[in-house]
């Protein structure tokens, strides 16, 4: 493992992280998906004190993200049938090909791939864009609102399925307060 200088850690150099004060500081989730993202087979590990911050930021990320589909989705059960817009159909089915890439990833132990794919579909892909759309059509027909909705609910399920195994404290946490 390497310090964020690219020197190997070494209690005599003191260029050690301590994990307990690292997961006290920033999570527990967050120093497990710091450890598998980017730490691809025969290299180093290039651990920061801000790579395992910048996963705390996703931890509340994912908060945030699910406080605002459980408050825009109450009465909504998200179920897959009830997706009843085109392009909401079209964003689920790019959502299960992707799974399906996750999944072979995993299959394959590049845990570092599947950890990197999820991060970016909840962050960039989920929140920034999905999301973000969903405000308008949440102000247009019933019928596109309610697709949408069921959507919301139904992906924000799957992410946490899928991100489960890398930080299961969130993960479960959030996935209580599902309907």
């Amino acid at each position: 493992v390497l310090d964020e200088k690219g020197r190997k850690m070494s209690k005599s150099k003191g260029n050690v992280i301590n994990p307990l004060e690292i997961m006290d500081k920033y999570g527990t989730d967050a120093f497990r998906i710091s450890l598998i993202v980017g730490n691809t087979p025969g290299t180093s590990l290039a651990l920061s004190e801000n790579k395992i911050k910048a996963y705390k930021h996703f931890a509340n990320k994912l908060w945030n993200i699910s406080r605002f589909v459980l408050e825009n989705t109450e009465g909504i059960i998200g179920k897959e049938d009830e997706i009843t817009e085109e392009v909401d159909t079209k964003i689920v089915s790019e959502f299960k090909s992707m799974t399906q890439d996750i999944t072979e990833d995993m299959q394959n132990f590049r845990f570092y791939l599947a950890a990197e794919k999820i991060y970016h579909y909840s962050w960039h892909t989920f929140a920034d864009i999905i999301i973000e759309e969903s405000k308008n059509i949440f102000k247009d027909s019933e019928q596109k609102s309610k697709s949408r909705k069921n959507m919301l609910l139904f992906l924000l399920r799957e992410q946490l399925k899928i991100l489960h195994p890398f930080m299961p404290f969130i993960t479960e946490k959030l996935w209580s307060m599902l309907p």
